[in-house]
């Protein structure tokens, strides 16, 4: 028996033999195919011209012609010429193109010779042509998606990624020739005996595993063809960088056009704020220095390059030691800049919060302007019937961190830290996000006789995020005064950047980006209004000034005067000039019911402040009265809407100087697309994170400032949503047009995620008064829920009709939604909702 059962198993032995066999030589056959092919392409990539196809996809002529001003009107020549004798079409069709170029030269003009991101999608497309053998790829249909899919690689924006599917998006195995019929083949051929019902549910069983195989195949080249041939000729081609006022876009220079860019801002490096050193400078300044270097980057600009340093990263220098071999060298590794400098930046926080009077008027964010603002408008209003007229002056210092006296700065910061020691408590928060649990270490001033945190220190993290533990280890330590002394003239004196394997020392001015900088231009120029601008605006004084309006010009000079008295109401007399004075960082603010004093302050501006090395920029100066000989010289940046409503930029915010009204600046938003300030995210779950985005668009524009009717009109308090609104929805359906490249949502979803938002509106604005009303500030908001929902379906149903024929059943649903609220509308609803006080959002692009 049992030489009975081994002769039965013979022919089943011999048939998985032939079946080893034949899938082995089907391995073997594929194996040598794709030998081939890449063999193919490796001597493709050898003999393969870069630069010849470079060349043809970027005329280097025409845009060295650009720079001297000839291609521009050269190309409007050509344009208009042919329009005489040619077709209706033709003609739209030319000028269509026409503006596109004249576009891109405009672009070209601002920030050096960029290529154009189609010059750059068709110069890689035209090397993988060139390189990749047909069969890799498949069929055209393949070959096409492909493209799609490196112009979507090559448009995206910073911070957002590019996953394996969406390299893989619109690709099928099934029109690859390589993989398409070699396993099914291969099984029919084993299984050719086999019939019947057992043999289908074999087969499919083998065509479900097999097409797992071949698309894991399939997806091993495609992440290899981005990964080891895309990148790579982007990275040999193309400098790669954002530049300023573009956003989150990033801009392609080619190599040599970038090396002369960087190499004129080494040039200017040098001869302005700049000097190179020497080895043995170097050296000397490396064994007393804490900080060690920051490596910079060149950041284009519109007149220039600008110096971004990176203080958050550490660095390493190698060393060469005298008694070890000429080959062996060592590293000393240098802590980052801001790491060093956390105990000097929790201080002065802590000094903030403490001595606010020796920062003078700086502001820090809307809160700080609300606060000094508010009061100083709400009283104006409230001591008339009308609005009194006010002359504003808006001032902007010239290279506020470059030009800074660095001796200058370290006296002035021996005046703010006056203690010989400081007690720092430190904690930690632990907090939970959507995509990952992180801890973030926080330290926080103390007040070592009451022993007590003597500021209120915000978290960390934004209010928004709930999940979040906050845990008081109990840990303090001593610093003393020398220390962050010498940390501090380490920081300003011995500031040295790596730029090109060179290394320079910073000689004036101080670094940018780090964590005190903010701070330390706040202190020195608070220091120079003290001594120079409050003195002056008390020398400036009209005669009758009461003597209460001379002593609010120590510390915050917000008010100038406490207001008439009883004695000056009823003798109907002013008791003199009110004004305020703000300044964020560089930019003055400067509000007065005197025309003579706005004059004289601007004046006094203008002539500079040699001993702080401080002067103004004039192109960034505005004001809304005439100074005689300069009549419109500094008033290039007020802004005017269709309604013939003029209004002054200040750091964000628009200022009625008719109303004393704030509004939103949005203006920034004009020469830009709207989906350049976009972070799309493609990965997980999309619309989680779309919903998300939707608040956090509207998270800046909901501060009290905005709302308060202390402040604002009733119509002014509605338009100001109802441009949020806008701006929201432009960048809604900027998003979605993204999204829909991979994944596509119901109207339904997309009409709930907006609903959500407009609740999520009216909850933060209440949320955020009655957080400001325990502050001093006493804000009053007149707005009804059902107000706010009406102008958010108003906004989004005005933005999303310029492109119906995408969003057609979400507009059905946003009218259906709009029917329920018929009653709402009142005057100041319809002033809000008006096109002409929102006329600058139809001249922006989304």
């Amino acid at each position: 028996m049992v030489i009975g059962s081994k002769v039965k198993q013979r022919p089943k032995l011999a048939m998985l033999k032939r079946e080893e066999k034949n899938n082995a030589s089907g391995l073997l056959e594929i194996f040598h195919s794709l030998r081939k092919l890449l063999k193919c392409l490796l001597h493709k990539v050898r003999i393969c011209h870069h630069s010849k196809l470079m060349d043809k996809h970027y005329t280097v002529e025409a845009l060295e012609m650009s720079t001297m001003g000839e291609a521009e009107p050269m190309l409007k020549k050509d344009c208009i010429q042919p329009l005489e004798n040619s077709s209706l079409h033709v003609n739209l069709l030319q000028q269509k193109l026409c503006q596109r170029s004249s576009r891109a030269f405009d672009h070209n003009f601002k920030h050096g010779r960029y290529c154009l991101k189609s010059q750059v999608v068709s110069f890689i497309w035209n090397v993988c042509r060139s390189i990749v053998p047909l069969e890799l790829v498949g069929a055209p249909s393949n070959w096409r998606a492909l493209r799609r899919n490196i112009s979507k690689f090559v448009h995206l924006r910073k911070f957002e990624n590019f996953s394996l599917k969406q390299c893989m998006h619109g690709l099928k195995t099934s029109c690859v020739p390589l993989l398409s019929n070699w396993y099914s083949s291969c099984y029919m051929n084993n299984h050719a005996p086999e019939t019947g019902e057992k043999l289908i549910n074999d087969y499919q069983k083998f065509s479900e595993v097999m097409a797992i195989l071949k698309n894991n195949l399939f997806s091993y080249w495609i992440y290899w063809l981005f990964s080891r041939l895309v990148v790579p000729i982007v990275q040999s081609s193309f400098y790669v960088t954002e530049v300023e006022g573009g956003k989150l876009d990033m801009f392609y220079y080619r190599k040599p056009t970038w090396e002369k860019m960087s190499s004129k801002g080494v040039t200017c490096l040098r001869e302005q704020n700049y000097r190179l050193l020497s080895d043995k400078s170097l050296s000397s300044i490396l064994r007393k220095n804490s900080f060690g270097f920051s490596k910079v980057r060149f950041c284009p600009k519109e007149n220039g390059m600008r110096v971004l340093a990176n203080l958050k990263a550490s660095s390493k220098f190698p060393i060469r030691s005298h008694l070890q071999k000429s080959s062996h060298n060592t590293q000393s590794c240098f802590k980052p800049v801001n790491d060093v400098l956390r105990d000097l930046g929790a201080v002065l926080k802590g000094l903030k919060m403490k001595n606010p009077e020796k920062l003078g008027s700086s502001v820090f964010n809307y809160n700080d302007v609300y606060k000094k603002l508010c009061p100083f408008l709400s009283g104006l209003k409230s001591r008339s019937s009308t609005v009194p007229s006010v002359y504003i002056v808006i001032c902007d210092i010239s290279k506020a961190f470059d030009s800074v006296n660095q001796d200058k700065l370290l006296s002035v910061m021996k005046d703010v830290m006056l203690n010989e020691e400081y007690l720092l408590q430190f904690s930690s928060e632990v907090v939970c996000t959507k995509k990952c649990l992180w801890v973030h270490y926080g330290q926080k001033l103390l007040d070592p006789t009451m022993g007590t945190a003597t500021m209120k220190s915000a978290p960390s993290v934004p209010f928004r995020v709930l999940h979040r533990v906050l845990t008081n280890q109990e840990t303090s330590k001593m610093v003393w005064k020398a220390q962050l002394y010498q940390d501090l003239y380490q920081h300003v004196k011995w500031n040295m950047l790596l730029l090109e394997k060179q290394f320079y020392l910073q000689e004036v001015g101080i670094p940018q980006g780090s964590a005190v900088s903010s701070l330390l231009c706040s202190y020195y120029y608070a220091h120079m209004e003290r001594n120079v601008i409050f003195p002056f605006l008390e020398k400036i004084q009209e005669p009758h000034t009461s003597k209460s309006a001379k002593t609010n010009l120590s510390g915050e000079l917000i008010c100038q005067s406490n207001g008439p008295t009883e004695k000056d109401e009823e003798q109907n007399t002013p008791t003199g000039p009110e004004h305020a004075l703000l300044r964020f960082i560089d930019d003055f603010l400067f509000i007065s019911t005197s025309k003579e004093q706005a004059t004289s302050f601007f004046t006094r501006l203008q002539r500079g402040f040699r001993d702080y090395s401080c002067f103004i920029n004039e192109s960034k100066s505005c004001m809304n009265f005439d100074l005689g000989e300069l009549s419109g010289l500094p008033s290039k940046k007020m802004y005017m809407g269709d309604d013939g409503i003029s209004f002054l930029p200040w750091s964000g915010l628009l200022i009625n100087f008719c109303t004393l009204e704030i509004q939103a600046d949005y203006t920034r938003y004009l020469n830009i697309h709207v989906s350049s300030t976009l972070t799309v995210q493609w990965q997980n779950k999309p619309s989680c994170y779309l919903k998300d985005k939707l608040c956090s668009y509207l998270q800046p524009k909901c501060h009290p400032i905005f709302y308060d009717s202390n402040i604002n009109s009733a119509a002014t308090v509605r338009l100001n949503i109802y441009q949020a609104f806008l701006l929201c929805s432009m960048k809604f359906h900027c998003y979605v047009c993204n999204l829909s490249k991979v994944c596509t949502l119901q109207a339904e979803q997309y009409y709930e995620m907006i609903m959500s938002s407009l609740r999520y509106m009216h909850r933060l604005i209440r949320r955020r008064i009655f957080t400001v009303n325990g502050t001093g500030v006493h804000p009053v908001l007149h707005l009804k829920k059902i107000e706010v929902l009406w102008l958010g379906l108003k906004a989004y149903i005005r933005v999303l009709e310029k492109k119906q024929p995408r969003h057609s059943r979400l507009l059905y649903l946003l009218r259906s939604e709009m029917l329920g609220f018929l009653e709402v509308e009142s005057a100041s609803l319809r002033y809000a909702t008006d096109d002409s006080h929102s006329s600058l959002f139809w001249k922006i692009k989304y």
